[in-house]
């Protein structure tokens, strides 16, 4: 008689929480393959990557040669028309940074978890866990890319193209290469659009990502960019933490054949 038979990949039936696909938290597995994938990411690159690169690298110094002075002079100016046309915009921005964006992670993080038991919605305190990641794998990447730039902040008066190149300077006027800020304002903006997949919630989050940029150059801590590297590194890293699954939910379908048995075996 044709029948199907149902396999579960897991023999035990009592899989702790963070390894069920439709647990409350992400895997630790999943997290473990994200923070390798992003340690692997500057040593995997095909050679088309390579050459991207090597371009994008060229047109970041061709910015940094005419537009970083004159933006930041412009947006300095107490007067100017381009601050005060700005000054909507770096609105959020500017709370933003008062509040710190490490608070604002965990605050995010909190609403989400909270939102997500009360309610009972299990993607949002994953999510949650995913912001949190996100932003802590963010803060280890843009300090070493800070160190490794090394570059003097507008304020210290140097031009764009100051700074000591490798010498891992941890010193304040020395660290704007990239825009810490922005570069964690956009992994969470990342993650919430992502996870999410609704224009509801990436217009707003990515518009607050966008103010956080443009304050950081409105207050003199960084370039024009210092944003633009901060943003990228911000929104690639989000995207690779909001595109893991918690647990392989692949189903496979396999025949059965045998003497006395045809059927369909179902794994997932």
């Amino acid at each position: 008689m044709p029948c199907a038979q149902a396999q579960p990949t897991s023999p035990a039936p009592s899989a702790s929480l963070d390894q069920r696909p439709d647990g409350w938290v992400p895997s630790f597995r999943s997290m473990g393959r994200n923070a390798l994938t992003i340690a692997e990411a500057p040593f995997a690159l095909s050679r088309s990557e390579q050459l991207l690169t090597l371009g994008a690298s060229g047109v970041m110094l061709s910015v940094m040669s005419t537009l970083d002075r004159p933006v930041y002079r412009r947006l300095k100016e107490p007067s100017g028309p381009a601050r005060a046309t700005t000054a909507g915009l770096a609105t959020p921005g500017q709370w933003y940074d008062r509040i710190g964006p490490d608070r604002a992670a965990l605050g995010t993080a909190g609403l989400l978890a909270a939102s997500g038991l009360v309610l009972g919605r299990r993607s949002w305190t994953r999510t949650s866990v995913r912001v949190l990641e996100a932003v802590a794998y963010t803060k280890v990447v843009t300090g070493v890319a800070k160190g490794l730039a090394s570059r003097s902040r507008p304020f210290v008066g140097d031009g764009p193209f100051a700074g000591a190149p490798g010498t891992f300077d941890g010193a304040h006027p020395q660290t704007s290469m990239p825009s810490g800020h922005t570069a964690r304002a956009f992994a969470i903006a990342s993650v919430l659009a992502h996870q999410a997949n609704r224009w509801y919630v990436s217009v707003p989050a990515y518009g607050l990502a966008a103010s956080v940029g443009a304050e950081r150059i409105r207050s003199g801590d960084h370039w024009l960019t210092d944003v633009a590297v901060g943003g990228a590194l911000g929104y690639a890293i989000g995207r690779v933490v909001a595109s893991s699954s918690s647990a392989s939910q692949d189903v496979t379908y396999t025949p059965i054949l045998s003497t006395d048995r045809v059927g369909l075996s179902v794994q997932f």
